[in-house]
């Protein structure tokens, strides 16, 4: 092979992993640009929505935080501090339900804001400054429902301060069953609040990562304490299929969630476990306590997730371009962007597009 012969050669290679690189490169470089500007030109969604949170302490609308960046990058006509009714931060009552009937109805937190005895905001408060969930709050939602509403619920509305008459009625849209039983992952039981040691009599001697189970009662509450002893991992696992979709996930999940059973009728797409070992199975046996049980349950007007599932402090910083999801998803996640991306994102985008195309 002569030197011209050897310089082509040369300058094919060079020009096909050119050609290369500028393939792998230049949409890279010009995702950005692209998903931003369909994400702008997509037009704005058409949802009368009503959001229901009690619990707002302070500024950081955390308890529902969430629900707010997912109706952003679908654009559902939402503001965090603006578009919701119940209390405004600090516990001022605020809004109040509309005389139509929306498409959507979020009953996100209906736990309240309490203060201590010198009448500050306080998460270790006794006295709550927010009025409970009512019957005449079920009345509204079930006359919803009858002219189609479809309603979303999560941890935080059946139980305690809201009414039993109200949370019955809703039990029974849900298509879900209480059993009493809450639970949440701690990074070090060390530091618990004070109110779960008193709950569970006043003495404490746990330490290192673990998962606290109560079920207040009558007579005090029963406590449940899952220590590294008795468990495979720290963190609950939610799994199962993404409705609409058909695709499995799972996340794990590290904030408040609680044990529920269905009503004959009633879809279970996804389900929650706690990750124990044989010990722990039989602590757990001892309680009556499941170790799996639903998650995600459906009815033809309603969804249900057994958890805080809307208070996660997650940014989103890609939500004003068009399929980031799909990316961050296949990121490295913490516990909160895993269960954000992979599971709760998905699910309200869902039921958004569900509840859209019903409204048609």
């Amino acid at each position: 092979m002569n030197g011209s012969e050897v310089r082509r050669t040369e300058r094919a290679t060079h020009v096909l992993i050119l050609t290369v690189v500028l393939g792998l490169l230049l949409p890279l470089l010009l995702w950005p640009g692209i998903a931003s500007l369909v994400w702008f030109l997509r037009s704005e969604t058409e949802l009368d929505v009503v959001v229901y949170d009690q619990t707002v302490p302070d500024a950081s609308y955390l308890e529902h935080a969430s629900l707010g960046l997912v109706f952003e990058y679908e654009k559902v006509p939402f503001e965090t501090e603006d578009s919701f009714i119940g209390v405004a931060p600090g516990g001022a009552p605020r809004g109040a339900w509309p005389v139509t009937a929306p498409d959507l109805a979020m009953l996100v937190d209906a736990y309240g804001v309490y203060v201590d005895d010198a009448g500050k905001v306080s998460d270790q408060g006794a006295n709550r400054i927010t009025d409970a969930f009512g019957e005449d709050d079920a009345d509204t939602v079930m006359k919803w429902v009858a002219s189609g509403t479809v309603v979303y619920g999560e941890f935080n509305v059946l139980g305690e301060p809201t009414a039993s008459p109200a949370s019955q009625r809703l039990e029974y849209l849900f298509g879900v069953e209480r059993t009493g039983w809450a639970g949440r992952p701690f990074v070090d039981l060390a530091i618990v609040p004070d109110s779960l040691i008193a709950l569970a009599g006043g003495t404490w001697n746990y330490s290192g990562r673990g998962i606290v189970l109560l079920k207040p009662g009558p007579d005090g509450a029963s406590v449940v304490v899952l220590t590294s002893d008795e468990m495979t991992d720290p963190l609950p696992v939610v799994e199962g299929v993404l409705p609409g979709s058909g695709r499995s996930t799972a996340a794990r999940i590290d904030g408040w969630f609680e044990i529920i059973s269905t009503s004959p009728g009633a879809e279970v797409d996804m389900r929650i476990s706690l990750p124990v070992n044989d010990s722990g199975r039989i602590l757990l046996d001892q309680y009556g306590i499941p170790a799996e049980w639903p998650f995600l349950v459906r009815t033809e007007q309603s969804l249900y997730l057994a958890a805080d599932a809307s208070e996660n402090s997650v940014e989103f910083p890609l939500r004003k371009m068009a399929g980031s999801p799909v990316f961050l998803r296949l990121l490295p996640q913490s516990p909160e962007t895993e269960f954000f991306y992979r599971v709760y994102l998905p699910v309200m985008q869902w039921l958004i597009d569900m509840t859209e195309s019903a409204d048609r």
